[in-house]
């Protein structure tokens, strides 16, 4: 695994403080944040232009949200401990996330301030997820699964976008540029996970792969519901008479439900090739 880490290690030596690198100014304010394809437009129709450009806005803000909430997970778990116990270039790999992840937070904030939802509730119900986060030990491999999976559905999201935008949807540059920004790393981060994961299957011991199999399609039921679908906070800022039956219809959204589905099957495939779920 040392290879392995210490090869992703060298290509994230080079920090770039994503706050100084995105240019803000090519703010174009006629174009959306996010193509059609992946924003909740179903839940409306015969949308206004202007509407439809505000929707995109907090679908992107909500992203960002999301992407808030796992990093701050992440960092919080692994330095809770400190890295005294921790093999260099396992500590190296996860130094850098750290500080990568806070730029991220960052651009995200910025992102969220931009679209005047600062202060918004953007995400379902995270109480139960976050409970259970911070009772997983970076030393475990349920942990790095978990992680994993978190981090492929957002990725896996953000890809589509940005492959949508490049196919006759274009979306504001400042917004393609934080999600290509994102990926990039975080296409870091992800091989990171799975590496650290497998390092960690052997030891993991049968009740726990049971325990793991059993509760992780209910976690990421309520994860998915949770970063991908539009809460009734989010949708009143747009402005609706009835956000609740409007966040209500866009959870049924069948078209939502298969992106949701789409998004996580690359990382439910691996965690399956890894053992520790059945197929």
């Amino acid at each position: 695994m040392s290879n392995v880490l210490n090869r992703l290690g060298s290509l994230g030596a080079q920090y770039r403080d994503p706050v100084a690198t995105i240019d803000w100014s090519a703010c174009d304010p006629a174009l959306p944040w996010l193509p059609p394809g992946v924003t909740s437009l179903s839940i409306l129709d015969d949308l206004a232009p202007e509407i439809a450009v505000r929707l995109s806005q907090i679908e992107f803000a909500r992203l960002c949200a999301a992407g808030l909430w796992l990093e701050g997970l992440l960092i919080s778990r692994v330095t809770a401990n400190g890295f005294l116990a921790a093999k260099s270039d396992e500590a190296r790999i996860m130094l850098q996330e750290v500080r990568e992840e806070s730029g991220h937070g960052l651009m995200f904030l910025e992102m969220i301030d931009r679209a005047g939802l600062s202060g918004v509730r953007l995400l379902g119900p995270t109480a139960l997820l976050t409970w259970i986060a911070h009772r997983l030990a970076p030393d475990d491999a349920a942990f790095w699964a978990m992680v994993y999976i978190g981090e492929s559905v957002t990725d896996t999201f953000a890809l589509r976008a940005l492959r949508e935008s490049d196919s006759g949807n274009p979306i504001c540059p400042v917004a393609k540029q934080v999600l290509t920004y994102h990926h990039r790393d975080e296409a870091r981060h992800i091989a990171a996970a799975r590496a650290l994961l497998d390092a960690r299957i052997a030891a993991m011991r049968p009740v726990s792969r049971l325990v793991f199999a059993g509760t992780v399609r209910f976690l990421l039921d309520r994860f998915l519901r949770a970063t991908l679908f539009s809460t009734e906070a989010s949708l009143e800022a747009l402005g609706l008479d009835d956000p609740a039956a409007a966040a209500r219809t866009a959870a049924r959204c069948p078209v939502r439900r298969q992106l949701a589905r789409d998004c996580a099957a690359p990382a439910m495939e691996m965690i399956a090739r890894s053992g520790i779920l059945s197929r």
